[in-house]
């Protein structure tokens, strides 16, 4: 009995030592500014604002439509309240947003008109990280993703 019991202790811990591996996302610190490596419905790759502040994932038009985000149904139009005030936004959904191995399906995605961070690609929000538990580790650079 404690043989069974040692070997389940040890498989579970295996288990909880690949899936902190497994959701080590590298993160590159900025001018106060965290910046990921995303990839939305396999056909976009490219840096990201990491912002848990942020209720979706942002993308400009270009990006949008290079990654075939597809509007929700009635396309609904919201509006988002940033720095710089507010701004319209349509509501479309990314099949599956990738940060590393971790991955989520049927992300909501805002799409604004115009890029919304000057120098990257767009904003990773909410809409993606609310199915993980996550740590953001700045000293060591890495955003660790735990479903």
């Amino acid at each position: 009995m404690r043989r069974r019991a040692a070997v389940v202790a040890a498989v579970l811990l295996l288990l909880a030592a690949t899936a902190a591996v497994a959701g080590e996302v590298p993160l590159e610190v900025r001018a106060g500014s965290l910046v990921v490596e995303a990839t939305f419905n396999r056909r976009f790759t490219g840096r990201f604002l990491l912002d848990t502040g942020a209720t979706y994932c942002v993308l400009g038009e270009e990006v949008a439509r290079q990654a075939k985000i597809k509007g929700r149904s009635g396309g609904e139009e919201i509006r988002l309240l940033t720095a710089n005030g507010p701004v319209r936004a349509r509501l479309g959904e990314a099949r599956k947003v990738e940060l590393g191995r971790a991955a989520a399906r049927n992300v909501a995605v805002a799409v604004v008109a115009e890029n919304p961070v000057h120098g990257l690609d767009g904003i990773i929000g909410l809409s993606f990280l609310q199915g993980f538990v996550y740590t953001v580790d700045v000293p060591a650079e890495v955003l660790r993703l735990e479903e």
